[in-house]
């Protein structure tokens, strides 16, 4: 459907390679299996392509195309996705300059929107051959043109931050705020985008994780750098039982495969909290919570902050949670609750597979219970 939003008249980047957009292509390319992939920006005069991988000269060296050889002003005029398996076969596509001259057949682009929620690009994955894509392969290529908005967004930033630098010479004091304003903006931009390429890391690496165990370390190898948490908890309650089963992964310690303690479920503790009122749960400092929380094990001595997060186990009767545990007083601002929120949502899929995938072996193996599941 046409958002009526009209096209800009000029792009937002020059006509010539950007490195992390070209990152951003090869990514692409490489995950999807693809022969070609682009980051295009679309404007009345035509389209240009910060981001390249596997396109053909003079296009590679030009890095611009007229509107004539564009598939993706349809995206960005719709704002929807356009997944093609043989653009040949399209009436209206089929005697393109894209499919005549560039050679694509299959095709699929997501939209890239501006920092005011305007479609104004596309990231491309394109072959020769026709293809059916799956919906794994668009979920990913959705997940990497969030990406790569956030990436625009933040060039765009940065030219707006070096615009009001530039008027300066014209009035110190009004360039002065607006730069202060584009400076925070591209903080938070910047935090945004770490966000989003550390959940997107995690939501990929937990599609391997195969045991309960498995699912705890690998949140605790990708969240314990850029959060500075020392111990990460899982807790799990099967339906209908009392008792939640804690996993621990802590710095400088071989996490155990078995649960290292077991929790009552109306234990005052930060995990059991947030599993019984599926809310967060943040502990700022040690004296908080040992008034509130009077036990805080399985997380080591000399914890000062605590943040626990329900699991959403949308397919299984289990409840869960995490908790991150810092030793040093981390203020839980709400870019961290945000992140914890995120993660919790993907550790909770994972857990959920984990937990099915367990119960369809157990009946496997009892095949006179399956009217009476294990949960």
């Amino acid at each position: 459907m046409d958002t009526g939003y009209d096209l800009p008249t000029w792009a937002p980047l020059p006509a010539r390679a950007d490195e992390a957009f070209d990152r951003l292509a090869a990514t692409v390319a490489g995950t999807l299996g693809v022969e070609r992939s682009l980051v295009v920006l679309v404007s009345k005069a035509g389209q240009v392509i910060p981001g390249a991988y596997g396109l053909s000269e003079p296009w590679a060296t030009r890095r611009s195309m007229p509107l004539t050889h564009s598939l993706s002003q349809r995206v960005t005029s719709a704002g929807a996705p356009l997944v093609l398996r043989d653009a040949r076969e399209d009436p209206e596509l089929a005697d393109s300059p894209s499919v005549r001259e560039l050679g694509v057949v299959s095709y699929a682009g997501m939209p890239l929107w501006d920092a005011s929620g305007r479609p104004i690009g596309v990231l491309v994955a394109a072959d020769s051959t026709p293809r059916d894509w799956t919906a794994a392969e668009l979920e990913t290529l959705r997940r990497l043109a969030a990406e790569g908005s956030r990436q625009l967004q933040v060039q765009a930033v940065e030219l707006a931050e070096r615009e009001a630098l530039a008027a300066a010479v014209r009035d110190d004091g009004t360039a002065r705020a607006a730069a202060e304003r584009a400076r925070r903006a591209l903080v938070e931009a910047e935090a945004e985008a770490d966000r989003t390429r550390l959940v997107a890391r995690l939501s990929g690496a937990l599609l391997t994780a195969r045991s309960l165990p498995g699912v705890l370390r690998t949140l605790d190898r990708l969240v314990r750098s850029p959060l500075g948490s020392r111990t990460v908890l899982m807790g799990v309650a099967e339906a209908g039982c009392p008792e939640v089963r804690v996993w621990s992964a802590t710095a400088g310690a071989t996490p155990s495969a078995d649960p290292v303690a077991t929790l009552a479920l109306t234990d005052p503790h930060p995990l059991t909290v947030a599993m019984a009122e599926r809310r967060l749960v943040a502990v700022a400092t040690g004296e908080e919570g040992r008034a509130e929380f009077p036990r805080l094990d399985p997380l080591p001595p000399g914890t000062e902050t605590v943040l626990a997060a329900p699991l959403v186990l949308g397919q299984h009767s289990a409840v869960g949670a995490v908790a991150l545990g810092w030793t040093q007083r981390r203020e839980l601002d709400a870019s961290v609750l945000a992140v914890a929120g995120d993660l919790a949502r993907h550790v909770g899929h994972a857990l959920d597979r984990e937990l099915l995938r367990e119960q369809r072996l157990w009946l496997a193996g009892h095949p006179d219970d399956a009217a009476h599941p294990r949960t």
